[in-house]
């Protein structure tokens, strides 16, 4: 029997990720994009640690690495003053680090990647329209020559943007507003003492921000965010003076010498107000859009792509279509927490009344110092702190250990056969991970006939080190770990009902 066709729409990170992970599951997929060509400049930069550690899976973190340049701390500083440091270091990941890594250098390694498993993106090919049935949905394609395709899909997973036509043919509201500040955007080669190494740094100044991070050796990645020149900054061609005047006020002690690229932006915090609608889901900025400054944006919708796409694939396995209601249950809660962070921290860091900036300014260094702030700073920027222990999709049945259902499973040492290697080393297909713990031959081998799809590793506490022991625990478990990388199922290995029930909701049985 042929595989229902998933229609992806847009071919930026979100779109090519969806693409890519529909593909690996064995899906039959479509991916079209309204231009000719992937991204030409660096809009978005930041590779977080979450995202890495899911091209990992793919088998391209190390490329992407070795393209990119690792960033170690961000600095603070209001009119010359430090007052807030946070240490990339402590990132819970293989990847304690912020890598830079433009976003055209991300869609080449994404797109390479998408088409070695031989899916390419169509090209000059717009979604024009489609209407809805029970089982699936009825669209018109059109290209460049203005010739038309009919298709059907099952599904259609909306990745186009901003101002994603697919959010609009299903009428769902994008709601939020626009921020009140002038930002303008650059790749600029400069020099002098403040230019920063590698490290971000956030200069503020009665309201105005400077934000500075290190792209090359030669170029440094400027945003900046006024409150000055509102009326015109969009509707007029930038100059470098226009970026210096910004840093010369912010009394930061650096010169432009050439640019390479600029361009003004406007910023909205906007949120869809469904992530699905019948046939229809929404991902990346066609779901949610908010300031760049926290590097967030296209990493969000990356993740958006890995936990739709199993669903998916498990509904085409038999399970209950209501698990895809869980996609906008956790990925809209994280889009909402996201634009409340980025809303709250822009207003903080562009205050410009003289009484909230010394208050600011004093209580940060407070704040910032202990280690639990410290590690929840680098959690949220790295996003390996995002979880779903409330999803209706998890099922946790207690037992010892921190990890619970609904966590990000780490990366942890382990020694298999007397050999130091790492609990996901192995973990490189599109199916779920299923770890028990302490296991006997008879109760793996229960465990194998209750579920398929699945991926079956067996640990001893023996080949846990202190951290794997604090992680998992030393009793007895099962832990079955998603495609996306989180656990969805934590019990004891008797509870052979319990299990049943959750392999049948997730199609593994």
């Amino acid at each position: 029997m042929t595989t229902p066709l998933t229609l992806v729409v847009g071919a930026g990170p979100t779109g090519m990720t969806m693409a890519i992970e529909l593909k690996r599951a064995g899906m039959n997929v479509r991916i079209i994009d309204k231009s000719n060509h992937l991204a030409k400049h660096s809009q978005a930069l930041v590779v977080q640690a979450r995202t890495l550690e899911q091209f990992q899976r793919y088998g391209i973190a190390s490329q992407a690495v070795d393209s990119g340049r690792q960033l170690t701390k961000a600095s603070f500083w209001s009119d010359g003053k430090n007052i807030l440091t946070f240490e990339f270091r402590r990132i819970p990941s293989r990847y304690p680090y912020l890598l830079f890594l433009p976003q055209s250098k991300t869609e080449a390694i994404l797109n390479a990647h998408m088409e070695s498993l031989g899916l390419k993106t169509e090209r000059e090919t717009e979604l024009v329209s489609f209407e809805q049935r029970d089982d699936g949905a009825d669209c018109v394609l059109r290209r460049a020559d203005g010739s038309q395709e009919r298709v059907s899909p099952r599904w259609i997973v909306g990745c186009d943007g901003a101002h994603s036509a697919v959010r609009k043919f299903c009428g769902i509201p994008f709601e939020g507003k626009g921020v009140g500040l002038s930002f303008f955007l650059g790749d600029l080669e400069l020099d002098g003492p403040d230019a920063p190494a590698d490290e971000l740094v956030l200069h503020l100044h009665r309201g105005d921000v400077v934000f500075m991070g290190r792209l090359t050796d030669k170029l440094t990645r400027l945003i900046v965010a006024l409150h000055s020149e509102q009326k015109d900054a969009k509707d007029r061609e930038l100059t470098i003076q226009d970026f210096q005047n910004a840093i010369d006020k912010a009394n930061v002690r650096v010169k432009i010498r050439s640019a390479e690229w600029m361009t003004p932006f406007h910023v909205n915090d906007l949120q869809a107000q469904h992530y699905r609608a019948g046939r229809v889901f929404l991902a990346g900025d066609a779901a949610h859009i908010h300031s760049p400054v926290g590097g967030q944006g296209m990493n969000t919708g990356i993740q958006d792509a890995a936990n739709l796409a199993w669903k998916l694939a498990a509904v085409i396995r038999g399970a209950d279509e209501k698990i895809l209601d869980s996609y906008e249950e956790e990925r809209g809660a994280v889009g909402r927490n996201l634009l409340k962070f980025t809303e709250r921290g822009l207003k903080l860091a562009t205050a410009s009344n003289p009484v909230i900036e010394y208050v600011r300014d004093a209580l940060a260094p407070l704040v910032s110092k202990p280690r639990a702030m410290q590690d929840t700073f680098v959690g949220f920027i790295s996003e390996t702190a995002i979880e779903y222990r409330r999803s209706s999709a998890v099922a946790d049945h207690g037992g010892d250990g921190a990890l619970e259902a609904g966590d990000r499973l780490p990366d942890l040492d382990i020694l298999r056969h007397g050999q130091p290697s790492t609990l996901l080393h192995n973990w490189t297909q599109a199916k779920h991970l299923a770890i028990s713990l302490n296991a006997t031959e008879a109760e793996r081998r229960e465990i194998s006939s209750l579920l398929n799809f699945t991926q079956v590793m067996s640990l001893q506490e023996s080949e846990l080190d202190d951290e794997g022991r604090r992680a998992l625990g030393i009793k007895k478990k099962l832990l079955i770990v998603r495609p996306d990388g989180y656990v969805g199922f934590r019990g004891r290995l008797d509870q052979v009902a319990e299990l049943s029930s959750f392999a049948k909701q997730d199609g593994l049985k």
